[in-house]
């Protein structure tokens, strides 16, 4: 736990939040007796100053652009003109005026408010409403591109952390599954750091339950509701035991529905549709007995000498959605596998990727044809041989969702 709250510790913020005060420069300015040719000669004498504030006593009025007032003072006859008169006659009279203490964000909106001169032009700082210099647009943009890249950084050392206790609470599932079925493979890739994957092995003497879940999102909502979901079975089981994957997959329905208030009161609209889709199922290893249940995901079982794949589907219907019976009753299948049978799991990371350069999904035959092609191989080998045929099909195309696979045999 200590080197826990260490990392966390680590992971906090180590800068101080900025502020307009941060941006400042000292730089000349004009008092509104001062005439445009003394303008001309401050822009002459400092060629990178970018605009030139005007003051009246010590508050800013206005400011100068290099640009706009060179541009104007070199029309014929306009220094004859306007030379001796006030440089109150080319400032721009509403410039953006920040105090030192504003922070950068506001700042930041403030200059987006103001259009495309409170870049160009750049913003006067103040300090109790006295001058005190100016900003540039182009430090703007710097500082807050340096704010966000120090932001994501924050970001991303917790997402790794919410990586490493996603993975601790995977990991006791592992080593049961470990326990129960030393010939067992098991794949968990999430898209991102953090995934909306999850996985759960229960056993006992009898024999040994699994679940493999694809919840709702990927990242770091995914991994949100793999906790809500994960608890929520471990819960169910303790309470009915692991021997009726329906019964557990109607508790974790009502268990979702009512944590995230998702059960329709008097019409009213619920704040989420969240859940996950299932495949779940309880194994005799004496008798060959497999008890499945499935909530949108499929068993796929290759038996000894078959000629073809034999999908065996789940229900229609998610756990713990909205459009979801607060009741809804999952019904287990009964399959009795002779010694030496594949069973295959996979979530839709695999079935929906699209790939290929017609961009077109996965899809189950082609699972079907590579574990038909794959019957003679232990199961790391077969989910070796998926993972390579979903890369290969994936090729440029962006990956889609998370990935789990689990394949023993009987």
């Amino acid at each position: 736990m200590s080197d826990n709250n260490e990392y966390l510790r680590d992971c906090r913020p180590r800068f101080r939040q900025p502020a307009a005060g941060d941006l400042c420069t000292q730089a000349p300015s004009m008092t509104t007796d001062e005439t445009n040719e003394k303008v001309l000669d401050v822009f002459s004498r400092h060629r990178d100053l970018t605009s030139l504030p005007v003051l009246e006593g010590s508050r800013p009025i206005g400011l100068i652009n290099r640009d706009i007032f060179l541009s104007q003072m070199s029309k014929p006859y306009r220094m004859e003109i306007y030379g001796r008169k006030s440089c109150i006659a080319f400032m721009d009279k509403e410039p953006l005026v920040v105090d030192a203490a504003m922070d950068i964000e506001t700042l930041t909106l403030k200059a987006i408010s103001y259009g495309e001169k409170a870049l160009s032009d750049g913003f006067i700082i103040t300090r109790a409403g006295n001058y005190a210099g100016v900003g540039g647009g182009l430090q703007l943009m710097r500082v807050v591109a340096e704010l966000q890249e120090a932001r994501n950084r924050q970001i991303m050392h917790s997402i790794e952390y919410a990586s490493v206790i996603q993975q601790a609470t995977l990991r006791s599932s592992r080593e049961v599954l470990a326990r129960a079925c030393p010939d067992a493979d098991l794949v968990w890739e999430p898209r991102d750091v953090v995934g909306g994957d999850f996985y759960l092995f229960s056993n006992n003497p009898q024999g040994w339950f699994a679940t493999v879940a694809d919840c709702t999102g990927h990242g770091v909502p995914g991994a949100f509701m793999t906790l809500i979901a994960s608890t929520s079975m471990n819960q169910a089981i303790e309470r009915h035991g692991a021997r009726d994957p329906a019964l557990l997959l109607g508790c974790v329905n009502r268990s979702i529905q009512q944590m995230l208030g998702q059960i329709d009161r008097q019409g009213d609209t619920p704040g989420s549709d969240d859940g996950m889709d299932a495949a779940c199922f309880w194994f005799e290893p004496e008798h060959g007995r497999l008890l499945f249940a499935g909530a949108r995901l499929a068993l796929f079982v290759l038996r000894p000498g078959a000629d073809e794949v034999e999908l065996v589907e789940g229900q229609r219907k998610g756990v713990g959605y909205v459009d979801t019976e607060f009741d809804f009753t999952w019904h287990n299948q009964e399959l009795v596998l002779p010694p030496g049978s594949l069973v295959f799991i996979t979530t839709d990371g695999l079935i929906d990727q699209v790939g290929s350069p017609r961009a077109i999904a996965f899809g189950k035959r082609r699972v079907r044809e590579l574990l038909l092609a794959q019957r003679g191989s232990n199961s790391a080998q077969v989910n070796g041989a998926v993972l390579d045929a979903l890369r290969l099909w994936q090729g440029e195309h962006h990956r889609r969702d998370d990935l789990t696979l689990f394949c023993f045999r009987t």
